[in-house]
């Protein structure tokens, strides 16, 4: 199916498909995989639009924190703001209950993103603030504790208005920045904490971690759920 077709076929006019395909097209192959997916959106428009709508909140979510660069140079937490609002609306419109979908979203992230992520994101240590007590550097990060990092700097964000303190991505090819988040949630989910209280602690990380490549990772990890949430609709109605 060519672009003209698919225009014709599911009223997908062409400013909506120059937007989407600009957005979308880095993440496919060829422009042949990205209309195959656009079909597979729109197959069933006529009775279920939330793969449609799941399409166009990935798009303008991501985009919104794309462009938070020009607007607020280095606010990180700001980009993982709009990237954990896409995560809320992929939620919502799944009809998922917020602790599975957690839980299973990053099952949808390549193993290369994974690795990518975790071979440049560490943690470097962490200490209780209030009891000066610092915990060695020995943990390793799970893709777990990642996602449970940035609901954290969401809940900052969005509770707080700190959207200036945590430094997720590197601004550089040839430097380590370095990272540091202070929360009372317990974020490393693969940690066992010596102290189970709640109780604020000052997490340190380095990152040499590129925002365009985890854009890009996590752009792949929505577009494998909108997927597998279109086969898991044909697969209970064909039941």
């Amino acid at each position: 199916m060519t672009a003209e077709e698919l225009f014709e076929s599911v009223g997908f006019v062409k400013e909506y498909y120059v937007q989407m395909s600009e957005f979308y097209r880095d993440n496919f192959e060829s422009e042949r995989d990205m209309i195959s997916f656009f079909v597979k959106v729109f197959q069933n428009d006529d009775k279920d639009k939330t793969p449609r709508r799941m399409m166009n909140q990935i798009q303008h979510l991501v985009s919104i924190a794309n462009d938070i660069d020009q607007i607020r140079p280095g606010r990180d937490p700001l980009r993982i703001f709009f990237i954990k609002t896409c995560l809320e609306a992929l939620c919502a419109l799944s009809g998922m209950k917020k602790p599975i979908f957690y839980e299973g979203f990053p099952s949808y992230m390549s193993d290369e993103g994974k690795a990518y992520i975790l071979e440049n994101f560490s943690l470097t240590g962490f200490e209780d603030v209030y009891m000066n007590h610092q915990y060695e550097a020995s943990h390793e990060l799970t893709i777990d504790d990642f996602f449970e990092i940035i609901k954290s700097v969401r809940d900052i964000v969005a509770h707080e208005g700190n959207y200036w303190e945590m430094q997720f991505f590197a601004h550089d090819n040839d430097s380590t920045w370095i990272a540091s988040l202070e929360t009372d949630r317990q974020i490393l989910k693969s940690y066992k904490y010596q102290n189970q209280q709640k109780m604020t602690r000052t997490y340190v990380f380095n990152t040499t971690m590129q925002y365009e490549r985890f854009k890009y990772y996590f752009v792949e990890s929505c577009i494998n759920f909108l997927l597998g949430y279109i086969e898991r609709k044909e697969a209970e109605n064909n039941d």
